[in-house]
């Protein structure tokens, strides 16, 4: 059975900044808590943690708090500043470091922020270590600090970017003669992205890099790649890349400005690494198209529930080299342990330059099932297995869809949502579908109305 997590979601701690959780008391509780907790666990070694965040408002407020709840334990802490969510889990797992946090709510807007947590292997916090990390932040009794002269330090890591830099360089091929258009969010690629891209030799057109903190991704970003498709076909690039407020999503778009989603870009990827595995993973929500596809290879698409640390430790299980979701997070393990949208765009670029084809032609035989999602706002969040309607109207659905399409009933990790993904082989099977299972929903009486 699985616990119900106080603070953690499908993301790390989310929420609303100066709202609780994400209080400076609360948010340096969960520092002294993460400090205790890697004292206890580790209790043989001096520990040092690595900080980063993205550029919106509070993320200064929030590093502060944590950092000062961190070394009140005797932990030292590496102030990495503004980087992606991937440089974090790329310097852990290369460098000589009991964990890291990245301060930052992804692809929310600038009032929302957060902490994502990442073990010292590199990868993002299990749902057992989070457990035990909430088990430390609401235990009843006061958490010890550090005697005077055993306080942690805080270190300026702004050398370790060049690093990281680096690694996403020789993660590519040289990219000269192509004009690439790049939209950071405003967010955490705003600097490391356009550098990287120049260094590799393309012409760089880079759109949403003046972040103010909060216009963090407004109107731009993997959200709305509707922006870098026109800008595309305005001035006839080659490609562009739309990246999230924390860079571990990316979307692509063609020279015809068609935007090419998370499930596309698994599906080449999958193809080019083919020869050092035929494992693939992806969420519940992927399209049947990209398993149709892999399927084509000789290639096997495991399925696992929403959220890259998921499919990361679905990969790892397997021994895939690629994997990811549709929303654009893209694991590729030859070259790190979580989504990195940065890496996904040159290791795009890169095979679209080998190939020597246009972007368009690459990704056009790949094929797209309809697919649809629907969003209601529920009052409560009973177990789905509870509800007979819906129980009882799925089953007939899903014997309606087979062989001809799928059903995914969720809730969202954040939000007071049911989430319904149906997809088939025509708009009407969906429509009808969903009409079907958000009527037994009202039956069942946990919408909102």
């Amino acid at each position: 059975m699985k616990v119900k997590r106080k603070l953690f979601g499908t993301d790390g701690i989310r929420g609303i900044a100066n709202r609780y959780p994400l209080t400076p008391e609360m948010v340096q509780k969960i520092g002294l808590a993460y400090g205790t907790y890697l004292n206890a666990k580790f209790p043989e070694r001096k520990h040092t943690v690595v900080v980063g965040k993205d550029p919106r408002l509070s993320s200064d407020m929030i590093k502060s708090a944590f950092i000062g709840g961190l070394t009140a334990t005797g932990v030292d802490v590496v102030d990495v500043g503004v980087v992606p969510t991937p440089a974090i889990s790329f310097f852990v797992d290369k460098g000589d470091f009991s964990g890291g946090v990245m301060i930052s709510a992804s692809h929310n807007p600038y009032e929302y922020n957060g902490l994502k947590f990442f073990n010292q292997e590199g990868e993002k916090f299990s749902e057992a270590e989070e457990g035990g990390l909430e088990l430390v932040i609401f235990n009843k009794y006061e958490l010890p600090r550090a005697n005077p002269d055993e306080i942690g330090r805080v270190f300026d890591g702004y050398n370790l970017i060049e690093m990281y830099k680096k690694h996403l360089e020789s993660a590519g091929r040289y990219l000269a003669g192509l004009k690439i258009g790049i939209d950071c969010a405003n967010g955490a690629t705003f600097q490391i992205a356009p550098d990287v891209f120049n260094a590799l030799g393309a012409k760089v057109f880079t759109f949403n890099a003046e972040p103010d903190g909060k216009n963090i991704n407004d109107g731009c970003g993997a959200l709305h790649p509707e922006f870098i498709a026109q800008k595309v076909r305005e001035l006839h690039l080659h490609m562009g890349f739309a990246y999230d407020g924390d860079g571990d999503r990316c979307i692509a778009v063609d020279e015809e400005g068609n935007v090419i989603d998370g499930d596309k870009l698994i599906a080449i990827l999958a193809a080019h690494f083919s020869d050092k595995s035929k494992e693939v993973v992806a969420t519940v929500m992927s399209n049947l198209g990209l398993e149709k596809f892999l399927k084509g290879l000789g290639m096997n698409l495991h399925r696992t529930p929403v959220g890259d640390r998921f499919v990361a430790e679905k990969m790892k299980e397997v021994g895939a080299v690629v994997g990811g979701e549709q929303s654009g997070h893209i694991i590729v393990r030859e070259f790190g342990k979580t989504g990195d949208g940065i890496l996904t765009s040159v290791l795009i670029a890169s095979i679209v330059k080998s190939l020597k084809k246009p972007m368009s032609e690459i990704f056009k035989g790949i094929e797209t099932f309809p697919q649809k999602l629907e969003n209601v706002r529920v009052k409560e969040k009973p177990p789905l297995e509870s509800l007979e309607n819906l129980q009882r109207t799925k089953e007939e659905v899903e014997r309606e869809l087979s062989g001809r399409g799928r059903l995914v009933i969720r809730y969202s990790g954040t939000e007071p949502l049911l989430r319904v993904m149906v997809e088939a082989e025509s708009e009407e099977l969906i429509d009808r579908v969903i009409r079907k299972i958000l009527q037994a929903v009202r039956e069942d009486e946990i919408v909102e109305e």
